[in-house]
C-alpha cells in the first residue's frame, strides 16, 4: 500500500511570515494541531501548537512570525513511498506525524492515526517487527 491512498489531503498551510496569534486561530478553526509552513508553495517547516506554547507563549513572545518558532526541515514522505516505509521513517525519527511532499509541494499529511486504521494494520506490525529487528541488533 501506498502513503497517498491513506494519507489525508486536506492540509492546511501558512506562510512562514504569518503570526503566531493567527496561525493559533487557524489551528482552532480547523481542529489541527500541526500545520507544514510553506513559502511560495514549498515546504519550509512545520509548527506545532505546543512549539506555540513552549517557544512563544512561555516566553511571552507570541506577536512574532511563525518561522521563528517552526521547525524547520521537517520529516517528509512521498506519496508514492510504501506505507512500511513511512511506518519506519516515523520510528527512526521518533515523529507521529510526516509531511507528504511531491516535488518539494506538500500534498498531504500521513499520521498515526491514518496507520492505525483497520486496512493498514498489517503493514504497521510488519514494519514495527523490523524495526525491532534492526534496533535489537545494534
Amino acid at each position: 500500500m501506498k502513503v497517498n491512498e491513506i494519507m489525508s489531503k486536506k492540509v492546511v498551510q501558512v506562510a512562514s511570515v504569518t503570526t503566531l496569534p493567527d496561525v493559533a486561530e487557524t489551528m482552532n478553526r480547523e481542529n489541527v494541531g500541526v500545520v507544514p509552513v510553506a513559502d511560495d508553495g514549498r515546504l519550509v517547516g512545520i509548527v506545532t501548537d505546543r512549539d506555540i506554547a513552549v517557544r512563544a507563549v512561555a516566553k511571552r513572545s507570541v506577536d512574532r512570525p511563525v518561522k521563528e518558532v517552526m521547525t524547520p526541515k521537517p520529516i517528509t514522505v512521498s506519496p508514492d513511498a510504501s506505507v512500511e516505509f513511512a511506518i519506519e521513517t516515523m520510528l527512526e525519527n521518533k515523529v507521529r506525524r510526516l509531511v507528504v511532499v511531491d516535488q518539494g509541494r506538500v500534498v498531504g499529511m500521513l499520521s498515526l492515526e491514518d496507520l492505525l486504521e483497520g486496512r493498514v494494520q498489517n503493514e504497521l506490525i510488519k514494519a514495527l517487527e523490523h524495526f525491532h529487528q534492526q534496533t535489537r541488533h545494534k
